[in-house]
């Protein structure tokens, strides 16, 4: 039996952005982690040496410029986010991917152009609660929101196609 669905969404920012703050999730916990050893060790030391006053005196510098440094680089993915949809013409903003289980691969429309994804150049494919990554490479990331299906029985569908295709390589959700 030949099924086909059909996934129709406009781009926005906050795909993206929830997107790649998942993509980048370990590094920022890395960053936080490190903030805040450095932090304790730098508190530790000032009630070591007694300098109660020093510590409050310096906290603003060495407790919230590592956390606004981290908190920033949240604020900048957001940012990079945002101008990449807001330097789309409306009309590629439009995505359309259509997957079928007979076919070798997934089709995608972006605005005016078109192409045909093989899924032997799939690296993999990981489903979210809001949306699927197709990894065609490690540098090359697609987002499928889950908004943009018509019917919600279409994404359990979409499971089994990516399952039956790829194997291994589907990450998906039960």
């Amino acid at each position: 039996m030949n099924r086909v669905i059909y996934v129709d969404f406009s781009l926005e920012t906050r795909d993206l952005f929830r997107a790649y703050l998942d993509l980048y999730k370990v590094q920022l916990l890395i960053g936080l982690g490190l903030s805040l050893c450095l932090i304790t060790a730098l508190v530790a030391l000032f009630l070591w040496l007694d300098e109660k006053v020093i510590l409050l005196q310096t906290s603003p510098l060495f407790i919230f410029l590592p956390l606004i440094a981290t908190g920033g680089q949240v604020l900048r993915l957001h940012a990079a986010c945002r101008k990449y949809v807001s330097s789309l013409p409306p009309a590629s903003r439009r995505v359309q991917f259509s997957f079928s289980d007979d076919n070798e691969g997934f089709d995608v429309n972006c605005g005016n152009s078109f192409s045909h994804v093989s899924w032997t150049d799939v690296c993999k494919i990981v489903e979210k609660p809001k949306f699927f990554q197709l990894f065609l490479s490690k540098f090359d990331v697609r987002i499928l929101p889950k908004r943009g299906f018509a019917e919600v029985h279409e994404i359990s569908l979409l499971r089994k196609i990516l399952v039956s295709r790829l194997g291994t390589r589907a990450e998906v959700l039960d």
